[in-house]
């Protein structure tokens, strides 16, 4: 099958599933997938219900509330994507931007990406913006990498980014509190102090982050506009 056939049904297996676990699918879903990855980003997905938890101000339980929902889903997607594109992911990686009702799926088809590096325009300058950004919330990354999954999506993978205190709230299973603390630092930064118009030229439209933290490892990814 051609790419933009293969692209077109995942979109719809990924729309339908989260419909029937939902009961509201995305307005959109696009796709874009390579040898290392593959993303899918959605616009528009917000049913009534989260949009009443996100009027009461109850965005952890809007998060807990979808988090339930896609890890449940995630094994018959993988199994999809396998049928389909003959690769397994390996990790599961997504994020909601809630003022804009979008979002964002990264499955990593191995663990070690980096062995097939990106040279773009700008990746050192962002790679050093986005350590210096990650030492002042935690520490300095033992590595970097990222790479264009398309045309308006950057995906940053940072590894070994967990301090000694951050390792213990989660050995005493404060791994939610962690997250949430995490969530709400490093977006403010990641939005404020890599200044992608400067480096770039480009604007960001979207910004998501998430993290295995059994694997210290977070993955942190750029939609651009047009």
């Amino acid at each position: 099958m051609e790419d933009k056939e293969i692209s077109s049904q995942l979109s719809s297996f990924m729309g339908k599933l989260l419909r029937d676990r939902f009961g509201k699918g995305p307005e959109s879903i696009h796709i874009s997938y390579d040898s290392r990855s593959i993303t899918m980003h959605m616009r528009n997905f917000i049913g009534p219900v989260e949009k009443l938890l996100l009027t009461q101000q109850k965005e952890e339980a809007f998060r807990d509330t979808r988090k339930l929902v896609m890890d449940s889903l995630i094994p018959d997607l993988n199994e999809f994507i396998k049928t389909t594109i003959r690769k397994e992911v390996e990790e599961f990686y997504y994020d909601w931007d809630l003022e804009h009702h979008s979002g964002i799926l990264v499955g990593l088809f191995y663990h070690d990406v980096s062995e097939e590096d990106d040279v773009y325009e700008g990746k050192e300058a962002i790679h050093e913006r986005v350590g210096h950004t990650t030492q002042i919330c935690e520490k300095i990354p033992d590595r970097i990498h990222s790479y264009w999954t398309n045309s308006r999506t950057l995906v940053i993978i940072r590894y070994g980014l967990l301090i000694k205190i951050e390792k213990q709230m989660l050995d005493l299973g404060y791994e939610g509190t962690l997250r949430i603390s995490k969530r709400v630092l490093e977006k403010h930064h990641f939005a404020h102090d890599v200044d992608m118009k400067q480096i770039l030229g480009r604007t960001v439209e979207g910004l998501f982050l998430d993290w295995k933290f059994e694997k210290d490892k977070s993955v942190l990814v750029y939609i651009f506009k047009n």
